[in-house]
C-alpha cells in the first residue's frame, strides 16, 4: 500500500481551528467554573435555608400552645378539641402554619403537644414542664386512650399505594345544611356525598362524609361528622371530625 497523501491545509484555517478548539476548552473550563459555584453557593443557601426554617418553626409552635394556654385562662380548663381554638384537623393531627401536630390530654390539667420537626426530629411539649423537648423519653407517660386510637386511624388513612382502588361514592346532594370543613378552606362547599374507600380485597378502610366542590375523590375534599375506620382485621376504630354548621362549631372530643 502507497503512503497516505498529505492534506495541505492554508495557514488561516489553521489558525481558525487553533481558536475554535480554545474556545471549546475555555467554554469547558467556564462550564465547570459555574457548575462548581452554583454548587457551593447551593449548599451555601441550603446550610442557612434549614436553621432559618427552625426558627419560624419555633415561632409557630409558641404560638400553638399560647393559643392552648389563653383558652385555659378564659375557661379554666382544658379545651376538648383544638378545634374549638381553630386549629384544622388533618389525618396526621391538627394542622397549624405547616406543622402536623398531636394534642393529647393525660388528666384534667396534664396535655402534651407533639410532632416532627424539619429535621424529622420527635419535638414534644408538656405543659407541666413549660418547655420543649427533643427526642424526649417518653417512656414514663401513661398516654390515654385515644392516643393509640388516633394512631390506628392515621395507620390505616395511609394508604397511598391504593389510590387507584375507586371509592363508593352514594347520598350525594348539595349542601343545603352550609356545612364547612375547619381550617384555612375559603368559601362554602357546594355539595356533599357519603364516601367508602376500600382495601384492596374490596373490604372497607374507612367511611364517612365529606364536603367538596369540584370532585368527591380530589385533594379539596374534606371528612365532617363522624367516621369510621378498619383495620385489616376488621376492627374498628371510630373519630368525630369537627365542622361547622351555618357558622356554629359542632365538635367531639377525640376517642
Amino acid at each position: 500500500m502507497g503512503a497516505k497523501p498529505m492534506v495541505f491545509v492554508p495557514p488561516e484555517r489553521r489558525q481558525a481551528m487553533k481558536r475554535f478548539g480554545k474556545i471549546i476548552a475555555y467554554s469547558i473550563a467556564i462550564a465547570f467554573v459555574l457548575i462548581v459555584a452554583f454548587g457551593i453557593i447551593a449548599t451555601y443557601l441550603m446550610g442557612h435555608k434549614v436553621p432559618a426554617r427552625r426558627n419560624v418553626e419555633i415561632d409557630y409552635r409558641d404560638k400553638i400552645v399560647d393559643r392552648i394556654e389563653s383558652y385555659i385562662s378564659a375557661n379554666g380548663r382544658l379545651p376538648e378539641s383544638l378545634s374549638c381554638v381553630g386549629f384544622e384537623q388533618t389525618y396526621g393531627g391538627y394542622a397549624y402554619k405547616g406543622i402536623v401536630f398531636d394534642y393529647i390530654r393525660l388528666n384534667d390539667k396534664e396535655y402534651v403537644v407533639e410532632y416532627k420537626s424539619v429535621d424529622g426530629i420527635l419535638t414534644q411539649y408538656i405543659n407541666t414542664e413549660r418547655h420543649w423537648a427533643e427526642e424526649p423519653n417518653i417512656c414514663y407517660i401513661e398516654m390515654p386512650v385515644n392516643a393509640d386510637t388516633i394512631a390506628a386511624i392515621n395507620r390505616i388513612s395511609n394508604f397511598e399505594q391504593d389510590y387507584n382502588i375507586a371509592p363508593i361514592i352514594d347520598s350525594i346532594s348539595y349542601n343545603h345544611s352550609q356545612i364547612c370543613p375547619i381550617g384555612d378552606y375559603v368559601g362554602m362547599p357546594d355539595s356533599i356525598a357519603y364516601i367508602r374507600y376500600l382495601y384492596k380485597n374490596g373490604s372497607t378502610r374507612s367511611e364517612g362524609w365529606i364536603t367538596y366542590s369540584d370532585n368527591p375523590e380530589n385533594d379539596f375534599s374534606n371528612e365532617f361528622g363522624e367516621w369510621k375506620y378498619y383495620d385489616e382485621e376488621g376492627n374498628c376504630y371510630r373519630r368525630f371530625w369537627n365542622y361547622k354548621q351555618n357558622g356554629k362549631l359542632i365538635y367531639e372530643t377525640d376517642r
